[in-house]
């Protein structure tokens, strides 16, 4: 390969049994899924080409979360989504997504990402009864300006810093 513009860079090879290529949100939580269900005899390798805390469109933050059902169900989650869509959906998937969507911001909220709460449940995690302050029916509010680097912090954890 010839210098040009980039130089000489170095070529490493690495084994892996899952290559999970970026490192924006979906990446992450790709990487903490995949730890998660794949088990520990199972490598699962990340490649990014910038700084995993501050890669993807998120890295600048954001001030909610778009979706989290609280008191809503995965059926009015469907039919929304469809509405929405004009029923062009898979409403298995839909629903699927409505059935695990605030798992998943529990534990944005439980690894540290600021959530929004009424006054008479301040202090109280989602999981435990916390009452968010919404912006509508399906966001939340949230203090995200450090989102990315707080979930890219869990891939980290997941992953382990030797397979990024």
């Amino acid at each position: 390969m010839s210098e040009g513009t980039f130089g000489n860079p170095e070529i490493v090879e690495v084994e892996t049994d899952i290559l999970i290529v970026g490192g924006g949100m979906a990446a992450c939580g790709a990487a903490y899924e995949a730890v998660r269900w794949a088990g520990d005899d199972v490598r699962v390798t990340m490649v990014d080409k910038a700084a995993l805390d501050r890669s993807g469109a998120v890295a600048q933050g954001l001030s909610a979360i778009n979706t989290y059902l609280g008191e809503n169900s995965p059926e009015d989650f469907c039919r929304m989504v469809s509405a929405d869509l004009m029923g062009i959906t898979r409403d298995d998937l839909v629903f699927d997504v409505g059935r695990h969507v605030d798992e998943t911001v529990h534990l944005f909220e439980e690894w540290g990402l600021p959530i929004w709460k009424d006054k008479s449940t301040e202090g109280v995690p989602l999981k435990d009864g916390g009452k968010p302050v919404r912006s509508g029916k399906w966001q939340i509010m949230i203090n995200g300006e450090s989102y990315k680097p707080i979930v890219a912090e869990g891939a980290k954890k997941a992953l382990g810093i030797e397979n990024i």
